[in-house]
């Protein structure tokens, strides 16, 4: 996750240096107005910059997924990218507010302001007569923007709500480009900064019309039919079979949006091997829609299937810990029934971690992890709180030349990501999937 946060550290250190061209005689401003006008225009480029960032990587657009190596790391930095490019926009809008009202306080003087001349018919002129408008809207929308945002993060909501303050979000945006291009500084018109500032108003604004008008995902949906359908009352799971048949097959470890009638359509990762046609979901009872799948669907109900996503794909040679927490167990099942068809694998040690054992469930992952030779162990958290890095490290000796694949309970994998940094394991051979989206 580092490496993607430094990307978009250098994107907005170029915007930045673009800006600074635009504004030669910034380090010889001696009047707080004049740095205070030229910060304005900063910041509201930075925050249309990482906004916009924000709008692209909510696209699920198979070329970005693969510069996060991920889906669910391209929307954990578009978590992150929204809160930044917000806060940016909150410093943007004191800095518009607050000197003004210190003026008519008295405090600060009032600026001195040139105003250009444009012929009544050229375009400059008609975008200079929309600068008020634009500046009212504009503040409106941040405040709006602002409190969806709080609620998103923090609002207990439900999944289907989350979804209606993200399309909120997009036609607030749109606001917000527009006041973004209609206040760019005159003096920048004729500086690379403009075009840079529409471009990305542009391409949020498409962005936010493909979330509007519900393109994203598109063409990666695809039609089908339940084939079965199994639920264990003990472990509170759903086990669902969908027939798809223009379905192109997955990797082991991905995931796809399930979406029945009525429904939002939510994610969750496919525990069947790769097979055209033929897609397997393990749905624990973790909410309102999970807790009454079973009781929803029918055999032969039909459903969309969005994706294949994700980069949980267990590609490399070394020594592989594996390690589910609860339902994470769900990510490796597909791996196990690859590894039953391969004569030669590195060494693998499988560590189930729960605090509902199902004697079905393990019994079913007992004889997975026999046919594909694999070692399997059961942490039964009813007797123990947490596996910990020093207890693999009794079973399994030194991890230096291991990789450790996580996927369970978020508080359980930054515990072990914890442990791991004191034994000065590298962390780039530390593989988790993130499914907390919000």
């Amino acid at each position: 996750m580092n490496r993607l946060y430094r990307y978009i550290l250098l994107l907005v250190a170029a915007c930045s240096f673009i800006w600074l061209l635009a504004e030669p005689n910034l380090f010889s401003y001696i009047n707080f107005m004049q740095w205070r006008s030229a910060l304005i225009q900063a910041t509201g480029v930075i925050s249309l910059l990482l906004l916009t960032v924000t709008m692209l990587l909510a696209l699920r657009l198979p070329f970005i997924e693969r510069l996060t190596a991920g889906l669910d790391k391209s929307y954990r930095l578009h978590k992150w990218t929204a809160i930044y490019g917000v806060v940016i926009g909150a410093v943007h809008w004191l800095l518009a507010i607050v000197p003004k009202k210190l003026v008519e306080l008295g405090i600060l003087e009032r600026a001195g302001r040139n105003r250009p001349q444009f012929d009544a018919d050229s375009l400059q002129a008609i975008v200079m007569s929309l600068r008020g408008g634009a500046e009212s809207v504009g503040e409106l929308s941040l405040y709006l923007f602002i409190a969806l945002t709080l609620i998103a993060l923090f609002a207990p909501i439900k999944y289907k709500r989350f979804r209606i303050t993200h399309k909120l979000m997009a036609l607030i945006f749109v606001v917000i480009a527009y006041h973004s291009v209609v206040l760019i500084k005159p003096a920048y018109w004729d500086n690379l900064i403009t075009p840079v500032v529409v471009c990305l108003a542009i391409a949020g604004v498409i962005s936010a019309a493909m979330s509007l008008l519900g393109l994203i995902g598109k063409c990666r949906t695809f039609q089908g039919s339940v084939k079965s359908i199994e639920y264990d009352e003990l472990n509170q799971t759903t086990k669902v079979q969908i027939n798809l048949p223009r379905w192109q097959g997955h990797k082991a470890g991905q995931f796809a949006f399930l979406k029945v009638a009525g429904e939002e359509p939510h994610p969750f990762t496919i525990t069947s091997s790769s097979q055209a046609s033929l897609v397997e979901f393990t749905i624990k009872a973790l909410g309102d829609f999970t807790a009454t799948l079973h009781q929803q669907l029918n055999v032969g109900d039909a459903v969309e299937i969005e994706g294949p996503y994700g980069d949980f794909q267990f590609d490399d040679n070394k020594q592989q810990i594996w390690i589910a927490g609860g339902i994470g167990c769900a990510a490796f099942k597909a791996r196990l029934a690859e590894l039953k068809l391969s004569n030669e694998h590195a060494p693998v040690t499988f560590y189930y971690c729960t605090q509902a054992p199902s004697p079905t469930l393990i019994r079913e992952f007992e004889q997975a992890a026999t046919q594909a030779n694999i070692e399997f162990h059961v942490v039964d958290n009813r007797l123990v709180s947490f596996l910990t890095i020093n207890e693999i490290k009794q079973h399994k000796g030194d991890l230096s030349n291991a990789s450790i694949w996580f996927c369970g309970p978020t508080g359980f994998g930054e515990a072990l990501k914890n442990q791991l940094k004191s034994e000065r394991f590298n962390l780039a051979n530390f593989h988790s999937e993130l499914f907390n989206f919000r």
